[in-house]
């Protein structure tokens, strides 16, 4: 079912081993005879009663046919007329001849003569130009026109020229000439027979002229080559090339204007390749490789015998880059092809671009390579590196954004990176775009940045690259609160620094694998996720989704093939809206520490929020770039330093804050300072009052310092007390309230469902452990950890088992039977006075002040009545 056989032809392929051939090479292969072809064509003829011989001979005088079909007779006399020479000349000055085939076709005998004076081979010439070596020529070609090198030395300069009819002509103007027999034909070791001459490269005005010319200065370039290679054309004299030159104005005027072109011919530097264009609008130009051209019409193979081209693939296909993975270290090819005047790149492992079979990925993106011509199309391409493997240039392949090896930053500081991603990604890659221009965007963001709370969600956006720098962990911006008061827009202000807002937020309404991904590839970038209230699931989803955020690190999972999965990790400012606060008296402490909260809307009314939606629509992309080299620019210990001052001064007016609020504060207030001083205030003059060292080093002006600090204090009040009650006595707290309000299910005269029962003294509180598992599960408490909570500060009872193993229940008896009771310590945690009524009695022994009119004791306060009757204002 992998085997195909054409029946007309005897073509047959393999496409399980990818090999294929003709009838002869299955025979072969069938029998067991590896590559000899020679003895299973002997045993085809065998088997169907052909003679051998009579095989042989019948092709020979095909191939003879052939021969004679294509080739015409030629002589000296037609060449010395065509081109207007004395044939004498050409026949004692240049040693050609008219030569005799056995099969009686005439042709012309152009020889290769070295500097030695002996025949190195010959060219035979045919009519309608065509060429035939001699047969065993190769390696044996030589400059044409060696023999004369000793006289050219004596002038010290040489015209190098393609073909020996330019050659030819050149002589009989009086002009020291050497010609190259094919424009890609000169080789290094020939350049040793030229040092130290002038040499003059003719260049023709075609494709040709500029391989031979990139080929000739190659070859100089790597033989070493001492002397001055200059570059001249007789298209600037209206010919294409010498000969048409001659035959137009004659020995002496073509002679004198090839002359006085050598005088105006341009100096070429053979150490710097010049790489002509061989395809418009190429993204990269690369040199020809030997025996192939590609061109405006695609690939072509060079034909040995014809030195014509043989089109291979109608699509010019090149390599532009080649990529390694900074994580894994494969290597990728990067390919350009046009079609339909469209250039189109995309990047493959070596693997695709290098096999028959992988080749054909290329088709479905329009590239016209076929099963057919995929073997010629790998070669072309293998030839290809070879002859441009110094200039096809080499990058580092990442995977996500952020900082990257050797100081580099995508977006921002992208130096010889390139983004390696499927094209599910491509889309979030995409907004990572600029638009509009730097300083409108700064115009629209600088009358907002006056209000607190806009300022420091703006500048957490440019906090999430410090994160590295300053060794801080992962944590929230929550804006929350009613609608109308800009949450959005203000969002999408803080992402428009680093690309298109509206593609690069996300929400809640995502799975956590989701949300993982889109975090990893933004990693050293702030993460937007919008309403919180668009949350599926329950609470405790969301809970979960902000622990994975805020750890940093995905989850390990298995590959379908064996081994693991490369395991996510990022760092990241995560700015978030809603209309809800995230936590609550059920949610563990780990998340409010992770979480700065700032209630209310950024903007003061509701057109302002709106307008910005256009203004970050126009101008995007611009800022966090821009922020990125100014980092680059400095070192690490400098930022590192200018952190701990602003934390040392967070924490000092922090007034017992969480330690992690104040870390993110002070983090967000340095990346205010910087972009302050950096974007908004790039057009003002040096400051008037002293910078200090450490603000100077980092290009801060000492007023951004001042108003970065008076953000962070104005921030900070807004968080929780540091000494706040955690989620384990929020649950004590909760489980002593329940008790309470359910006094009536305690004790043996219960209607209804009982819960346990309470001691004489109504200190302690025996409770069923399941109506208190219960209890706490309910209301969205880990009763186990809760439990563990009270026992641990010895307000349940801690008992060992037999076993040795703790339990947190005791055995009493109630009623007619024993059973187990969680015992709670209700005294230590409850007044033994009503608080009520000890208000009231502070309250009654308040003295009346002096000098106040009658009072009237209503509540807690003292209403003051008027001598006239009236109210007066409650104090």
């Amino acid at each position: 079912n992998s085997f195909s056989v054409d029946l007309i032809t005897g073509q047959w392929h393999c496409f399980s081993e990818d090999e294929g051939g003709n009838f002869v090479s299955f025979w072969a292969k069938y029998h067991g005879y590896g590559d000899d072809t020679k003895r299973a064509y002997k045993e085809i003829l065998s088997k169907y009663g052909v003679d051998a011989d009579a095989q042989r001979q019948q092709v020979k005088q095909a191939k003879a046919a052939q021969r004679r079909e294509e080739l015409t007779d030629y002589t000296l006399k037609q060449y010395a007329f065509e081109k207007r020479f004395p044939e004498k000349w050409l026949a004692e000055d240049c040693h050609l001849s008219t030569e005799r085939d056995r099969d009686g076709r005439i042709w012309l005998k152009i020889p290769y003569i070295g500097e030695d004076g002996q025949v190195a081979t010959y060219r035979k010439r045919y009519g309608g130009k065509q060429f035939r070596w001699r047969q065993g020529s190769s390696g044996k070609i030589c400059l044409y026109g060696a023999w004369r090198l000793p006289e050219i030395r004596e002038k010290g300069y040489a015209v190098l020229v393609e073909g020996e009819s330019d050659t030819h002509s050149l002589w009989y103007m009086g002009i020291p000439t050497i010609g190259v027999a094919g424009a890609a034909m000169f080789k290094p070791e020939q350049a040793s027979a030229l040092q130290d001459l002038t040499l003059y490269i003719h260049q023709e005005p075609d494709r040709g002229g500029e391989t031979f010319v990139q080929k000739t200065c190659a070859g100089l370039r790597k033989g070493e080559f001492i002397g001055e290679v200059k570059l001249w054309s007789c298209s600037r004299l209206g010919v294409k090339d010498p000969s048409d030159l001659y035959i137009k104005h004659g020995q002496q005027d073509a002679a004198r204007m090839i002359r006085e072109a050598l005088k105006n011919a341009e100096t070429i530097d053979i150490t710097e390749e010049p790489i002509p264009e061989a395809v418009a609008g190429a993204p990269l130009h690369l040199r020809q490789p030997e025996g192939w051209i590609y061109s405006e019409k695609g690939i072509s193979l060079i034909d040995e015998k014809k030195y014509a081209p043989v089109p291979v693939c109608r699509t010019p296909l090149i390599l532009t880059k080649r990529i390694k993975s900074i994580e894994t270290r494969e290597e990728k090819i990067e390919v350009a092809f046009k079609r339909d005047g469209q250039w189109t790149s995309a990047i493959f492992p070596r693997s695709i671009v290098f096999s028959n079979r992988g080749i054909l990925e290329l088709t479905s993106l329009g590239c016209t390579v076929t099963s057919e011509n995929a073997k010629q199309v790998v070669k072309f391409l293998g030839a290809l590196e070879a002859e441009n493997i110094d200039i096809i240039p080499k990058a580092d392949a990442i995977s996500t954004f952020g900082w990257q090896s050797g100081r580099r930053f995508m977006p921002g500081k992208e130096d010889n990176l390139v983004l390696d991603i499927d094209s599910t990604q491509q889309g979030l890659a995409a907004a990572y775009c600029q638009n509009g221009t730097l300083e409108r965007w700064v115009e629209n963001m600088a009358p907002h940045r006056q209000r607190h709370k806009f300022r420091f969600i703006l500048a957490a956006s440019f906090a999430a690259p410090l994160l590295r720098i300053v060794k801080q962990r992962i944590f929230f911006v929550y804006n929350w609160g009613g609608s109308k008061g800009g949450k959005t827009a203000t969002l999408k202000a803080a992402l428009s620094a680093w690309g298109d807002p509206e593609r690069l937020m996300t929400s809640f309404n995502a799975t956590a694998v989701g949300l993982e991904r889109t975090a990893s590839f933004f990693c050293d970038l702030p993460l937007g996720i919008d309403e919180r209230q668009l949350a599926t699931g329950n609470r405790g989803d969301l809970i979960q989704k902000i622990y994975m955020i805020a750890s940093g690190t995905g989850k390990i999972r298995g590959n379908k093939g064996g081994g693991l999965q490369t395991t996510h990790q990022w760092r990241t400012v995560a700015l978030s809206t809603g209309e809800e606060p995230i936590g609550d008296e059920t949610t563990m402490t780990g998340v409010s520490t992770r979480v700065l909260e700032i209630y209310g809307g950024p903007f003061d009314n509701e057109r302002e929020a709106s307008d910005m939606y256009g203004k970050v629509a126009a101008d995007h992309g611009w800022a966090g770039p821009e922020f990125i080299r100014r980092i680059i620019a400095l070192t690490d210990k400098d930022i590192c330093e200018a952190y701990e001052r602003m934390r040392s001064y967070v924490n000092a007016v922090s007034g017992g804050k969480n330690g992690s609020h104040v870390a993110g504060v002070a983090v967000v207030s340095l990346a205010d300072a910087m972009a302050d001083s950096w974007l908004f205030c790039a057009g003002l003059g040096p400051p008037e009052e002293p910078v200090p060292e450490f603000l100077q080093v980092l290009g801060i002006r000492p007023e951004s310092w001042t108003a970065a600090k008076e953000m962070a204090a104005n921030i900070l009040a807004q968080q929780v007390e540091n000494n706040a009650s955690d989620v384990n006595e929020n649950a004590v707290q909760y489980v002593v309230d329940w008790v309470l309000s359910n006094r009536a299910y305690f004790g043996s005269n219960v209607i209804g469902t009982c819960l346990g029962f309470a001691s004489d003294s109504g200190d302690t509180v025996y409770i069923y452990p399941s109506m208190l598992t219960q209890a706490l599960s309910k209301a969205g408490f880990s009763a186990r950890k809760t439990i563990k909570y009270m026992a641990d500060h010895g307000l349940i009872s801690e008992m060992t088992d037999k076993t040795g193993k703790k339990t947190y229940s005791v055995i009493r008896r109630f009623g007619s039977r024993s059973s187990r009771f969680v015992e709670l310590f209700i005294g230590k945690l409850t007044e033994s006075v009503d608080i009520i009524e000890a208000m009231e009695d502070e309250y009654d022994e308040r003295p009346v002040p002096e000098g106040m009119p009658e009072q009237l004791a209503i509540g807690s306060g003292f209403i003051p009545i008027e001598e006239d009757g009236n109210e007066a204002l409650p104090f």
